[in-house]
């Protein structure tokens, strides 16, 4: 997944398209497609996992440029604490591939929310991407995912990684 860009952003949020989080957090419609593909993703995070996902269409944002440049992004308070939710582009490739339904895209969707969920813990980029790496690695060694198509994604993450790095 090439298109990664840094997921903590500071910007005031406009224009909620939907919510979705963990059954007892859920604020949508069930019966919405997002709302299945982010239930399936937070479903393979464990039923510890207490998080609220909002998926957001970048064109009713007060920035729709600064939400297209990302899958999924946080938002910082005026006072400078993270809202403690985390936001999906609607129109971000890896929401769209998600919502078609495969079993690797919602594997792909969880290891982003995973990736926020250590943000929101107070990681920063390189523990973030650590754990989002490690939680994928787990559904490839539990036979979650197609092998082939798991490692090729975790070749993709160590690239992006690398471009991001000048290496």
């Amino acid at each position: 997944m090439l298109s990664r860009s840094p997921c903590v952003a500071s910007m005031v949020f406009a224009g909620v398209l939907l919510t979705a989080a963990v059954p007892a957090f859920v604020q949508a419609a069930p019966a919405s497609p997002e709302s299945r593909v982010c239930a399936r993703a937070l479903k393979l995070l464990g039923a510890s996992t207490e998080v609220v996902v909002r998926v957001v269409d970048p064109e009713l944002a007060a920035d729709p440029e600064a939400i297209r440049r990302v899958d999924a992004f946080l938002v910082r308070e005026r006072d400078g604490r993270l809202r403690q939710v985390i936001y999906l582009n609607r129109r971000s490739a890896p929401v769209e591939r998600a919502l078609a339904g495969r079993d690797i895209d919602i594997a792909i969707l969880a290891a982003i929310i995973r990736h926020e969920i250590e943000h929101l813990r107070g990681a920063g980029e390189p523990g973030a991407r650590l754990a989002e790496r490690a939680f994928f690695q787990g559904l490839v060694f539990a036979g979650r995912v197609p092998p082939d198509e798991g490692l090729a994604y975790l070749a993709d993450l160590t690239q992006v990684v690398h471009l991001r790095e000048g290496r």
